[in-house]
């Protein structure tokens, strides 16, 4: 697990907790807290490999709120790059996650630059291939005690 604080303008401070530094399970701050339990083995995705592409439903949890079905992740891992964070360079894989509602409409999608070395993310890429791109990248990374 990788814990990711972020910070936002308009918002509270946030904190998020990453399956294998990629995919999210619970996120906490002042304004709630929220939950995605995956309905599937979460270690059967990793390692990860470019080229693979995988599918994992999973239930939104909140508190004194009912979860409204399931959701859907998709996982692409789209091919290898290099990203500078800092003064480092690391080789990451860029990995296309895509969350759908029960529905099968898209509610988020956004490319994480996934470092498999360090088993965590370094960064994610938003509106890819639009004149909207951005790039946002985390200043600290810490894995969580064992």
């Amino acid at each position: 697990m990788v814990s990711v604080a972020n910070t936002y303008q308009s918002e509270s401070p946030q904190t998020q907790y990453l399956y294998a530094g990629l995919i999210e399970v619970f996120r906490d701050s002042t304004t709630g807290h929220l939950a995605m339990i995956p309905l599937g083995d979460l270690k059967k995705l990793f390692p990860l490999k470019a080229g693979a592409k995988s599918t994992t439903q999973f239930v939104e949890l909140s508190p004194k709120k009912q979860p409204k079905g399931t959701k859907t992740l998709e996982l692409a891992v789209k091919g290898k790059e290099t990203f500078s964070l800092g003064g480092c360079k690391y080789n990451v894989l860029a990995v296309k996650e895509t969350i759908k509602n029960q529905a099968g409409e898209t509610l988020d999608t956004f490319t994480a630059l996934y470092a498999p070395d360090l088993g965590a993310s370094l960064a994610r890429r938003y509106d890819e291939g639009t004149n909207s791109e951005s790039v946002v990248g985390y200043e600290t990374i810490k894995p969580l005690p064992q």
